[in-house]
């Protein structure tokens, strides 16, 4: 069933999205099989998350979303150490001995004992900083992640190497329907609070690795050696500091608003720690759009453009499809977002968050620029410049933590806007070095952002339109949310059959290629027309 289900809906999609980037692998089958299973993962995944999370912010108080927030980020940022990039090192090496898979195995079980002890007794020191005793114990339960972290590291790696993502997909829907659905939804019914996250979260990371073991197993023996690891480990280490400073750029504006945030600098809960949790949960929001490109970056595209590492026009040709690509569905979505900032947050986290409205509109903005940079980061991790990228990295988070303490003085808001100008400079700096890496002038990117850039503004004056008519309707915020999506998608189709050239130039006209692939369509052979005069 959902084999025919991805050979109706995907199959076509993915086969578009390769035209367009004028990928050439030497198996395209294979790239767009792989596209079109991880798509439907990360879809199916952040669709669950978005069920499991939607009914958390109800059952959860804004404290325990706080501690949650705070829970995860440093768990996050430790489990990055636990693992010392041995998941990225099986990817990135074209040939992998026996040895290598023992060593790296045996590696990874050992760092993850010994993380998950040493949070176990420095939880208590973590609890007496944020001020708040109910985080101890949380730490202490949740760190259980490294050890079965580790466990699934070898399997889990050599499926996304193979590029085998139906089974990634597998994996992942029985573990989050079981995990998060059934055990962490029912346990938050029955009044377990904070809890029914942590178990939720543990519950979900076993299943799944016991999914990967069973889909993809790996004999594992006892002969390897320090020698035949070694090499791995120079790339582990490099791509450990890239994960290390992105991610703790990613979480150090929670982890410093949970510390320093002063009640009564704006209209936020007169509470720390509530207060924390509201703006976890708008960076939360801010981040689902990212999430997704994310995982396609650090998966299909990472191990595709592993593959072509040495071929520079491909390399080209797949970095500047990307961009247009995601300029002309992330501008034109990051435009909407700010406008219908009020109809999202009611939606996917409910009235307690409307305080904040104001800090995820702000957030919103950085989206697109976000979005942009998950590309560079896949071309830097493929060509091994992961030393040059984590010095980057580096720089934006003392951007973020500079930012964030000083956007402080003006409340949330303020650190919104800290972290928005963050995320330009790094877009900017990183965007500079994959170029240079792939050889490729600035203006040929930047032409590619030309397209999303002007339905960016057509977006933006429908939505402007859309807004100030529905001021005067009082209608229920998720009619609001339909209609403005509706004139804007009419707005779009208007332009596409008005004005198609709009979409690009020559070939990298998603239009050219959709009326290609579907010639009988009235529309896209009105638009057909239109391109060919």
């Amino acid at each position: 069933m959902v084999e025919k289900w991805w050979r109706i809906l995907f199959a076509p999609l993915c086969r578009i999205v390769i035209s367009v980037l004028c990928y050439t692998l030497s198996d395209k089958k294979t790239f767009i099989s792989s596209l079109g299973w991880q798509s439907v993962n990360v879809l199916t995944q952040i669709g669950l998350q978005l069920i499991f999370i939607t009914v958390m912010v109800r059952q959860l108080s804004t404290d325990d979303m706080g501690i949650m927030g705070i829970a995860l980020a440093l768990v996050g940022f430790i489990e990055i150490f636990s693992q010392i990039g041995i998941g990225p090192a099986i990817i990135q090496h074209k040939d992998l001995s026996e040895s290598q898979l023992n060593g790296a195995f045996f590696i990874s079980v050992l760092l993850g004992v010994g993380f998950t002890l040493a949070l176990y007794m420095a939880a208590p020191l973590a609890g007496k900083f944020w001020n708040d005793d109910a985080l101890t114990p949380v730490l202490q339960v949740i760190g259980l992640s490294f050890l079965i972290s580790a466990l699934s590291i070898v399997p889990k790696s050599l499926i996304i190497k193979k590029m085998q993502f139906k089974k990634l997909f597998i994996a992942s829907l029985i573990a989050m329907t079981i995990g998060n659905i059934v055990i962490g939804i029912t346990l938050a019914l029955m009044g377990y609070k904070v809890w029914a996250y942590v178990v939720a979260l543990l519950a979900q990371n076993a299943i799944m690795t016991v999914a990967f073991w069973i889909q993809n197993p790996v004999k594992i023996g006892l002969k390897w050696s320090w020698n035949d690891v070694k090499g791995m480990m120079n790339y582990g280490a490099g791509s450990t500091l890239f994960n290390m400073f992105n991610y703790a750029a990613t979480k150090a504006d929670t982890l410093i608003v949970g510390k320093f945030y002063n009640p009564g600098t704006d209209v936020m809960p007169q509470d720390r720690m509530g207060a924390t949790g509201i703006y976890d949960r708008s960076v939360w929001l801010m981040s689902l759009p990212i999430t997704v490109l994310g995982k396609l970056s650090d998966s299909v595209m990472f191990s595709g453009l592993s593959m072509i590492q040495d071929q520079q026009s491909k390399l080209q040709k797949a970095f500047l499809g990307g961009t247009y690509l995601i300029g002309l569905l992330i501008i034109p979505a990051c435009v909407f977002m700010v406008f219908f900032t009020q109809e999202i947050v009611l939606i996917f986290l409910g009235e307690q968050y409307l305080p904040a409205v104001p800090v995820v509109r702000v957030l919103f903005i950085g989206v697109a620029i976000r979005s942009l940079i998950k590309l560079s980061d896949a071309v830097v991790r493929a060509l091994k410049a992961v030393y040059r990228a984590s010095l980057i990295k580096f720089v934006f988070l003392i951007l973020v933590c500079v930012g964030t303490y000083f956007g402080l003085s003006y409340g949330l808001v303020g650190v919104a806007w800290g972290i928005v100008v963050a995320i330009a400079l790094q877009f900017g700096i990183m965007t500079a070095l994959s170029l240079r890496l792939i050889n490729t002038p600035a203006g040929a990117m930047i032409s590619k952002l030309v397209p999303g850039l002007i339905l960016g503004l057509v977006v933006m004056l429908a939505s402007l339109l859309a807004v100030w008519v529905l001021n005067y309707m009082n209608l229920h915020f998720f009619l609001n949310l339909t209609i403005g999506v509706a004139v804007n998608l009419l707005a779009v189709l208007f332009i596409a059959v008005r004005m198609p050239w709009v979409f690009g130039k020559g070939n990298d006209n998603v239009l050219k290629t959709l009326s290609a692939r579907f010639p009988k369509a009235p529309i896209l052979r009105q638009i057909h027309k239109k391109l060919n005069k």
